[in-house]
């Protein structure tokens, strides 16, 4: 078998409690990959608690590749982290937090296989569309999504994200 055939098989699954610290290392390289590596602060346990409770905060699923067909051990290899919102214009919609796959596994069809997966999640759970934050010198991804049939919504609708960290937050709680 050639090298390039050693990983033949991927696929595309609910995250699980135990895929908590895979998760954790691939936004971990996300953020290095967007030169943030130092913005993480969640952990194993907030992934946990967070992801897997009786009413989860988000959702995510996982893609794995194995050497072998019936995937046994699989190695997760990326991910797609979403929840579900609403806006008030337009119902129900998936936004999409997070989606990396690591760079040696790019090209593979795991990032089709994800959005594939995503969509068919939206629309089934009776979504009109999918968001997601894009940062701007990333030209490869941009283009990813916008073959795609993506909108860029900033230059499109001319919207601007802002953002209330937490210790704003406590000062307008309090009354400041």
């Amino acid at each position: 078998m050639s090298p390039e055939h050693v990983v033949s098989r991927f696929r595309v699954r609910p995250a699980e409690p135990r895929d908590c610290p895979e998760i954790l290392r691939l936004i971990k390289e996300l953020a290095a990959y967007e030169n943030m590596p130092n913005a993480v602060k969640i952990t194993e346990t907030d992934l946990l608690r967070d992801g897997f409770g009786s009413r989860p905060f988000f959702h995510c699923l996982v893609a794995e590749v194995s050497k072998q067909e019936d995937m046994q051990d699989a190695d997760v290899v990326g991910f797609a982290m979403y929840y579900y919102t609403y806006d008030p214009w337009i119902g129900r919609l998936l936004y999409l937090e997070d989606f990396y796959v690591m760079d040696e596994f790019r090209g593979w069809g795991i990032g089709t296989e994800l959005l594939k997966r995503l969509s068919q999640i939206a629309i089934e759970t009776h979504c009109n569309c999918m968001h997601f934050l894009v940062v701007v010198w990333n030209k490869p991804s941009i283009e990813y999504y916008m073959r795609r049939g993506a909108s860029d919504l900033s230059t499109e609708e001319g919207w601007h994200l802002f953002r209330f960290d937490k210790e704003n937050l406590i000062r307008m709680a309090s009354g400041e």
